[in-house]
């Protein structure tokens, strides 16, 4: 911002603050309180805040004129979002690293081998599908904020180590960004996921070098339809950072329109579902973020209709995609039925996200020691 923008911003936020406090004294005016309210143990106080709430819709008006003055005229958002050009909102996860360094992607890519040496010790392949980051596949849309070094090297790096260790893991990045310039729409503009267009792109292919990459496992033994239903209106997660509904939503990114989808196993095939897979246990397995957990863009239901076999999907929103793993392998679902593949979903600006769950750290910590059990020496390795 520059010096005359940042001398404008603070005038109209004196201006906006002076207005508001003259309006916030209007609800005092005249307030006659209940009778018999004790000041000393707080009803009275109580009830004059809720008397002030109720009659003082303007600080909400505040908030929201503030946000579409400071997005229509100097194009920002709140702490957490990256305006980009034609009203494309990013995550700033995307853009910045949490701490300077590359001690957190280091340690992270450790994390991911030790998960894929632990199911290898059992016999059990790992498919890892990296997400590229929104801002990758449509750099176009960025406007003068653009990510940091350590960031465009992601995902690059993080195929490198998998590949590294052997680790199953496919480049789907180019078939991303050459449907983003055919024109389909693969990442919701005001949101950090993936359409559901971009959610089956991604899963077709995903799939193609699943069954080709583990052809002595059967596929295809079940058939499922997509159903793909009218468009509706969605207000991404990023238009939290831009809060100017409902009074100015006009002077903010308008919402995204999106068609959801459905996926379920074709009629004649319901029968022997149960028959396949409700005794035996899982055998696939998918786990991840919100990618794979919200319905909305229903990636799971790709997943199934693609590789033509159900799949137990044990994706949680919020907890990162290292969690809900160390989460599943130390279920008992794990540990009674065992799966024959685990894919693992992973969008790739995680790398630089530090793992603060205990459980999960725990078992790095548990895992550790049963590896190094089987190869006959102690391992003292940071989780």
């Amino acid at each position: 911002m520059t010096k005359a923008a940042a001398t404008l911003t603070a005038c109209l936020f004196i201006a906006l603050v002076l207005v508001l406090g003259v309006l916030s004294v209007r609800p005092l005016l005249g307030y006659e309180g209940q009778e018999n309210l004790n000041l000393v143990n707080g009803e009275w106080a109580r009830e004059l805040e809720g008397h002030y709430d109720d009659q003082f819709p303007v600080r909400d008006l505040g908030t929201n004129l503030w946000a579409a003055i400071n997005y229509s005229v100097f194009e920002e958002g709140r702490l957490g979002v990256v305006v980009g050009r034609q009203d494309w909102l990013f995550s700033d996860e995307e853009f910045y690293p949490v701490k300077p360094g590359q001690h957190l992607v280091a340690r992270n890519l450790d994390r991911v081998t030790r998960v894929s040496q632990y199911l290898r010790a059992r016999g059990i392949p790992l498919v890892v599908l990296v997400v590229p980051a929104k801002a990758r596949i449509y750099s176009e849309k960025l406007a003068d904020t653009q990510p940091e070094a350590v960031m465009t090297s992601l995902y690059g790096r993080f195929l490198s180590a998998l590949a590294s260790e052997n680790v199953a893991a496919p480049d789907l990045a180019p078939a991303m960004e050459q449907a983003q310039r055919d024109g389909q729409r693969v990442f919701l503009r005001t949101d950090t996921h993936w359409t559901p267009a971009g959610a089956d792109l991604f899963a077709r292919h995903a799939a193609a070098y699943i069954r080709d990459r583990f052809r002595q496992q059967s596929w295809g033994e079940q058939t499922f339809v997509t159903s793909v239903e009218e468009p509706v209106t969605h207000r991404g997660d990023l238009l939290t950072y831009i809060p100017v509904a409902p009074a100015f939503t006009e002077f903010g990114p308008k919402p995204d329109r999106l068609k959801p989808r459905t996926t379920d196993v074709a009629a004649k095939h319901s029968a022997d579902a149960g028959a396949l897979f409700g005794t035996t246990g899982a055998q696939t397995v998918l786990v991840g973020t919100s990618y794979s957990a919200n319905r909305l863009w229903n990636f799971p239901g790709a997943l199934r209709q693609h590789l033509g076999r159900d799949l137990i999907n044990v994706a949680e929103e919020g907890q990162g995609p290292i969690q809900p793993m160390t989460a599943y392998l130390q279920s008992s679902d794990f540990r009674d039925h065992p799966p024959k593949l685990v894919i693992w979903e992973f969008p790739e600006r995680y790398l630089v996200q530090p793992l603060e769950s205990e459980q999960a750290l725990a078992w790095f910590r548990q895992a550790d020691n049963l590896l190094a059990a089987k190869s006959g020496h102690h391992s003292e390795t940071n989780p």
